[in-house]
């Protein structure tokens, strides 16, 4: 079965940055996903988990790119 970590921000209610998804999403992550995209950037493979981390600390990866984009959305929420 396929394993994915969520390597993004915690997201209230939603998820936990680091949960591990065996066999499909959440319902509410799916529908997160849906609004942000870029939630999917940061749904990735177990196998990949040392590369994604290096690529969140480098300015303007697709990752950290991503990851600011789900905390932009997060700021806008609390308003």
């Amino acid at each position: 079965m396929k394993q994915l970590m969520y390597m993004g921000p915690s997201i209230p209610g939603i998820v936990k940055s680091t949960t591990v998804f065996i066999g499909g999403l959440p319902k509410d992550l799916t529908m997160v996903a849906e609004k942000v995209p870029a939630v999917n950037k940061l749904l990735v493979p177990v196998d990949r988990i040392t590369e994604t981390t290096k690529s969140l600390s480098e300015r303007g990866s697709v990752e950290n790119v991503s990851y600011n984009s789900i905390l932009k959305y997060l700021e806008g929420e609390k308003k």
